[in-house]
């Protein structure tokens, strides 16, 4: 029989050595919503050892267009019920649990190899960056609105979200309002996502941290933006 993988042990930078580091993994993925969803679909079927999933909501209709594997079904069922079962039914090898509760940091261990910011929320995204920052945990940053996303990987030497957009400018940049979403931003935004993360299991020391990638998918642009971590970040200071 052939084996599931096969199209990915042919890629050179990750062959069975890689896969090897995939099964062994652990990932945290908080918030399985729009970027969720398919950072989610993407590890599991990839073959990641092992991956915990956090949220609090129930499906609404209008998730629907940008929040991949969820279906009509769904609707008014729990998220991470709903998303479990259907990752599961693509790759019954991994280990998915699931944590029904809003973010907070005891959430956070160090049994997990990487977290990736899913969320939808830029104050419960700030609180996400102090976390790991503290706790000398690696995370992806993740986020899009209208026609473009952003995907930022951070480590505790790197510039981080505080660097990137201090707290309070966040308001004049806008980029916590709803101003609707395009739903194929979400799928470029989550796939960068889970491709740094693939990228980063594979191969820890070849990630450029603190590199912010913008992407416009209504005008095709393309861009990789080196970010200066701040002399005066407020996380650095208090380190």
């Amino acid at each position: 029989m052939a084996n599931r993988y096969d199209r990915q042990l042919k890629i050179k930078q990750i062959g069975t050595v890689g896969q090897e580091k995939f099964e062994d993994s652990h990932v945290l993925v908080i918030g399985v919503g729009g970027l969720g969803s398919f950072v989610s679909s993407e590890l599991v079927k990839a073959g990641i050892g092992e991956i915990t999933l956090v949220d609090f909501d129930d499906v609404e209709l209008t998730n629907l267009h940008r929040q991949n594997l969820y279906i009509e079904k769904d609707v008014g069922t729990n998220k991470l019920e709903a998303m479990r079962n259907h990752l599961q039914q693509a790759n019954s090898n991994v280990k998915i649990n699931i944590i029904n509760k809003k973010y907070s940091v005891d959430i956070l261990s160090a049994e997990y190899d990487l977290v990736i910011d899913c969320t939808d929320n830029f104050p419960i995204k700030y609180q996400i960056n102090e976390d790991c920052q503290k706790l000398g945990l690696k995370h992806i940053f993740g986020t899009c609105a209208a026609n473009q996303g952003q995907v930022m990987f951070i480590d505790q030497n790197s510039a981080c979200l505080e660097c990137l957009y201090p707290k309070e400018t966040i308001d004049k940049l806008g980029l916590s309002k709803n101003i609707g979403t395009n739903p194929m931003i979400v799928a470029i935004t989550g796939s960068l996502q889970a491709s740094m993360a693939l990228k980063y299991l594979t191969n820890p020391k070849n990630i450029e941290f603190g590199s912010l990638i913008v992407v416009d998918n209504w005008n095709f642009d393309f861009r990789k933006i080196h970010v200066k971590k701040r002399k005066d970040c407020p996380l650095e200071v208090s380190k």
